[in-house]
């Protein structure tokens, strides 16, 4: 239950239970109500201050983490393409430490999945709670169209990288024969999905480290890739490379399990559900 309750919410709570636990303490030597309120006012407004001080040292949403949930919010209704909704009966109650998976991300010439185009595909896959290592996949799409200055400035990925790369149909084949039936992991992957269900409908069960984590770190504010690398002090290179990006994503899916185990979410349909709450909180933070 308190796992649910966000921690300015228990704060406040705990402020109140403070001062009410103050009021009957002083109840016992001040009968009358003006000498009961004259002894409680002091008292009241220095559990305040302390509260307030506390509160204070909340740390605040970075930025990082509005633009994730602004991009997720914005894309194909928000996580749809994750298809929590879905259950797999075959596996819901199969550990998740059993499962294949493959990780990816994908670097693009926008933010829009209607309007803008994938430039490239990375990925790697996780067999046995490892990450295999000469199992990778990584691919530049061409999108037939130029990538944006400030894309290109992003990831690295120019017009000229691009020039002679296949077009995102023959990618994406390539890329689901590599996936299989495997579980497909990301960060904020709905993203990533919506995209390549522009150009092909994917119907492997899919996990979001993002929504994982907050799931599993209820008072956490930072959910971003780089906050959650530098939780579990994994070493980040080459970011926004698609191929380094899914490897860093998988080294913090396989740090995650454990945590996931305390929550108490060890089979895939229990990480399907924690997703689901996950993304609801996003969707109507004031629920």
């Amino acid at each position: 239950m308190l796992r649910r309750i966000s921690l300015p919410t228990l704060f406040v709570l705990a402020a109140i239970v403070t001062m009410v636990l103050a009021a009957g303490a002083v109840w016992q030597f001040a009968k009358p109500m003006d000498e009961l309120l004259r002894a409680l006012a002091p008292t009241w407004l220095g559990i305040a201050c302390v509260f307030w001080v506390l509160w204070r040292q909340l740390p605040p949403p970075t930025d990082g983490e509005a633009a994730v949930k602004s991009s997720s919010q914005g894309q194909a209704a928000a996580f749809d393409p994750l298809r929590l909704d879905a259950r797999y009966t075959d596996m819901s109650r199969l550990p998740l430490t059993a499962l294949d998976y493959v990780v990816l991300d994908t670097e693009t010439t926008g933010p829009d999945s209607a309007g803008d185009a994938i430039v490239q595909i990375g990925a790697v896959r996780i067999c046995g709670g490892e990450i295999v290592g000469d199992d990778t996949f990584e691919r530049l799409v061409n999108p037939g169209r130029a990538i944006p200055a400030a894309a290109g400035r992003f990831h690295g990925i120019t017009d000229e990288r691009v020039a002679d790369a296949p077009g995102i149909e023959a990618v994406l084949a390539e890329f689901l024969d590599y996936a299989g039936d495997a579980v497909l992991v990301g960060h904020n992957v709905a993203v990533d999905l919506a995209f390549m269900n522009q150009v092909e409908r994917i119907e492997n069960p899919a996990l979001d480290t993002m929504l994982l984590s907050i799931g599993a770190f209820d008072s956490r504010r930072d959910h971003t890739l780089d906050a959650l690398a530098g939780h579990f002090e994994e070493p980040v290179t080459d970011r926004h490379n698609a191929a380094a990006d899914a490897d860093l994503t998988a080294r913090i899916f396989l740090r995650l399990l454990p945590e996931l185990d305390r929550v108490g979410a060890r089979h895939f349909g229990d990480a399907q559900d924690l997703c689901a709450y996950s993304a609801e909180r996003i969707e109507n933070p004031g629920r």
